[in-house]
C-alpha cells in the first residue's frame, strides 16, 4: 500500500518488485493492484465526490454511440483531497515507480489532466472497447501509460462495468477486471492496447462508477509518426475502427466558415443547452 509517506526508495522497491508482473501480463503489459493507496485518503476523497456540483459547465459530459452517460471532472474541481492526490500521482517520486513498474524511462505527467481526473459513469453508461489517442498535442508529447484507480464500495458483479482487455489480432477478450474500491489498474497505451467496459451499467438508482484516471507521457514524439485520435470498437460481435477524424475536421471546417460574432452565440447557446441537460440528468 503507497501513501503520501511512502519514501523515494521504498517506492523505487515497489515498482521494481512488480515489473515483471507487468511486463508478463496478457494481451497487452498491465497490472491490477489492490489496496493500492491509504484507504482513509480514498474515503475522503469518495466523500468529495458525492457531494461533487454535478451541474458544473466546465465539466465534460459524453453521450454518443461509444460513450454514454459518462462525466469527466478536473481534479481541482471536485475538491482538495481530490486535488491532493492527484498531484501526488504525478509527482516526481510517484513516476520514478511508475517507471520502476512499466520499464518505461522519462515519464511525463499532464499538468492539464487533458481527458483524466475524475470519471463518473451514470446506470446505462458504457464505453466502448477501444485504443487510445496517441499524442498530447498541446504538449507534442507521446502517451504511453494509463492508471485508473477505482473508487466503488460495495460494488457488485451484476452492476457490470467490468474494465475488459481486449486481444487486438482476435477482437476477443482476455480480461475482465472489476471497478472494486482501491483497485489500482496500470497499463501500457498502444495501437493494440484494446480495452473499455462496453457492457451498460445496471446499477441501482444513485449507484455510479467512479475512478480516478491519469495519464503519462514521455518527450518521444517523432513528425515521421502518425498522430491518431481514439479509434472505437463499435460493435462486440463485428468489431469495426471507427476515427473520429473526420467529424472534427467537418466541425472544424464549418467554424471556420461562421463569422466570430456568431460563433460566439453558438457557444453561449451550447452551454445554455448544456446545462439544462446536466440539470435534468442530475434531477431525474
Amino acid at each position: 500500500m503507497i501513501t503520501y509517506l511512502t519514501d523515494s526508495q521504498s517506492l523505487l522497491e515497489l515498482g521494481q518488485s512488480s515489473h515483471q508482473s507487468y511486463a508478463g501480463n496478457a494481451p497487452f503489459p498491465h497490472i491490477a493492484i489492490d489496496d493500492f493507496f491509504d484507504a482513509g485518503v480514498l474515503e475522503s476523497v469518495l466523500a468529495e465526490t458525492a457531494v461533487v456540483d454535478r451541474t458544473r459547465t466546465d465539466a465534460q459530459f459524453l453521450d454518443r454511440k461509444t460513450d454514454h452517460n459518462k462525466f469527466c471532472y478536473k481534479p481541482e474541481t471536485v475538491g482538495p483531497d481530490t486535488a491532493r492526490l492527484v498531484n501526488f500521482l504525478n509527482s516526481g517520486p510517484f513516476l520514478a515507480y511508475m517507471e520502476k513498474l512499466t520499464g518505461i524511462p522519462n515519464l511525463l505527467a499532464d499538468p492539464s489532466n487533458f481527458g483524466g481526473g475524475l470519471h463518473w459513469i451514470e446506470k446505462g453508461g458504457f464505453l466502448e472497447v477501444h485504443s487510445d489517442f496517441n499524442h498530447l498535442k498541446k504538449y507534442n508529447l507521446e502517451r504511453r501509460i494509463n492508471l485508473l484507480l477505482y473508487l466503488n464500495k460495495d460494488w457488485k458483479n451484476e452492476y457490470n462495468g467490468h474494465l475488459e482487455l481486449w486481444h487486438d489480432q482476435t477482437s476477443t477478450m482476455a480480461r475482465s477486471i472489476a471497478p472494486l474500491f482501491n483497485r489500482c489498474v496500470v497499463f501500457s497505451t498502444t495501437a493494440e492496447s484494446l480495452h473499455g467496459h462496453p457492457v451498460p451499467l445496471a446499477t441501482p438508482d444513485g449507484v455510479a462508477r467512479k475512478s480516478l484516471a491519469l495519464y503519462y507521457y514521455t518527450n518521444t514524439w517523432k513528425p515521421t509518426e502518425k498522430s491518431n485520435e481514439t479509434i472505437y470498437y463499435i460493435s462486440r460481435n463485428n468489431p469495426v475502427k471507427v476515427k473520429l477524424d473526420p467529424v472534427n475536421l467537418v466541425r472544424n471546417f464549418i467554424l471556420d466558415l461562421i463569422p466570430p460574432i456568431f460563433r460566439k452565440t453558438a457557444r453561449m447557446i451550447r452551454r445554455k443547452i448544456k446545462k439544462q441537460k446536466l440539470n435534468k440528468i442530475v434531477n431525474d
